[in-house]
């Protein structure tokens, strides 16, 4: 069996599964009307924009429009659960680059 290669685009990736798992935590677990949400989501959304092929777009608009629509208070309790959704994708996509699949 080889080796990991560790490459900043690897530890990025890393990074952002970390923000995203801890974004899907504190969703269900702390206030729903905080800024820091939408911090973790301009790092996924310039994820996205510096890495093309990564994740898709569209998946990151969603959870981007969750989260503000969580913010301004449009809904907040059901839109979190709609807001799952795209972070799920958002991890189960970067575990699927950083394990090469």
């Amino acid at each position: 069996m080889g080796h990991y290669p560790f490459t900043l685009f690897n530890g990025i990736t890393a990074l952002v599964l970390a923000l995203t798992l801890m974004l899907l935590w504190q969703r269900f677990r702390g206030a729903l009307a905080a800024n820091w949400p939408l911090v973790c989501y301009a790092a996924v959304a310039g994820y996205t924009i510096a890495f093309s092929g990564g994740l898709n777009p569209y998946w990151v608009a969603a959870g981007v429009a969750c989260g503000v629509a969580i913010r301004i208070g449009f809904h907040p309790t059901l839109v979190r659960w709609l807001e799952a959704i795209p972070l799920g994708y958002v991890a189960w996509r970067c575990v699927g680059l950083l394990l090469m699949w």
